[in-house]
């Protein structure tokens, strides 16, 4: 039984849910607010570089408790949240049930307040997005404290958040405005802050790609030698191995590629499945062709270019075989 079915009134849950918000002096801060599940309410909120001591997650739910007369019937958090642990031991420690869940199953309780928050920090009428580029942007945006996209070990806020910001404006600048010098002017404040790493010498390389391919094949040959299972450098490379029609080379690129990123990081991974699956098509190898796009679209379903291969290159292609043609059906309820 989910527990949303007995969330029905104040007081029911409880959620410890967490923001960021960028600071001009601290950078990256985060943002607890403990809500009600059912209304909405925000009990009270504690602002930290990093994260709250425990005491003051407690007076939060003390708070709760003095402003309402009531105990919840359960406090949630998600199930990846960097708090979960110090929470279990609080709800221990004050007699409350405790339930960490997947960031899915609280969406619907907390989007409220975060579509409220974004508006107030970034400006952004959340009606001017679709439901589609929220989610592409929640994909797109790592986790802060997951695992960084760059295959370092570190958790991203220790590693590749401090130059987030930085890297990607130096990538719209090159791919969507053309302008070398702003990318590499952005590129290289990313690199005072963090070094040469393979990621940078990795985005260096993919600034170049639209301007100089040699420069940035020397730049891809920099990020290999600093780290040869860099998930990103090797994507390129089966990019470029795919643009020359190597395409055995290019597989073996994007094989290494799957096997370096984080497990969780959707975004990166459905995109390598799917350059995985245009390269094994191109070799006319179908059957797998057709399990790395949906595997992608399994990643991120609302992928239409994942979409529309399986569909014009697998499911109605006359020149695949009929058993092949058949759509896997786990993927139906994707299409």
């Amino acid at each position: 039984m989910k527990f949303g079915l007995n969330i029905h009134k104040p007081n029911d849950a409880w959620i410890l849910h967490r923001e960021e918000i960028e600071t001009i002096q601290d950078g990256s801060c985060n943002i607890y607010v403990l809500l009600d599940a059912v209304s909405g309410f925000c009990f009270g909120q504690e602002m930290s570089i990093d994260l709250p001591e425990p005491s003051l997650i407690s007076n939060m739910l003390e708070g709760a408790h003095k402003q309402t007369g009531h105990w919840s019937k359960q406090v949630l958090i998600a199930k990846n949240d960097p708090l979960v642990g110090e929470l279990g031991g609080i709800c221990h420690d004050m007699n409350l049930v405790f339930n960490a869940l997947p960031k899915k199953d609280l969406k619907q309780y907390v989007q409220p307040f975060s579509v409220d928050f974004q508006e107030a920090m970034n400006g952004v009428p959340a009606e001017e997005l679709s439901a589609i580029e929220q989610e592409e942007i929640e994909a797109f945006i790592p986790e802060t404290y997951g695992p960084c996209p760059c295959a370092s070990g570190k958790k991203f806020k220790f590693c590749c958040q401090k130059v987030f910001k930085d890297i990607t404006f130096a990538m719209c600048a090159a791919e969507e405005e053309g302008n070398l010098e702003k990318s590499l002017k952005c590129m290289q404040e990313a690199e005072k802050k963090v070094g040469k790493t393979a990621e940078i010498l990795c985005r260096y390389a993919i600034c170049w790609s639209f301007f100089d391919r040699k420069k940035s094949q020397l730049y891809l040959a920099e990020a290999i030698k600093a780290n040869p299972n860099h998930p990103r450098a090797n994507y390129i490379l089966g990019i470029e191995a795919k643009q020359d029609q190597r395409y055995d080379e290019a597989i073996v690129y994007y094989k290494k590629a799957i096997d370096s990123y984080p497990k969780d990081d959707k975004f990166h991974l459905n995109e390598t499945y799917n350059n995985l699956g245009s390269a094994y098509y191109e070799c006319g190898h179908f059957a797998d062709a057709k399990d790395a796009w949906e595997r992608a679209l399994v990643l991120l379903p609302f992928d239409r270019m994942v979409r529309n291969n399986l569909i014009e290159c697998i499911y109605e292609n006359p020149d695949v075989p009929m058993e092949l043609r058949k759509i896997s059906p786990f993927i139906e309820r994707y299409l």
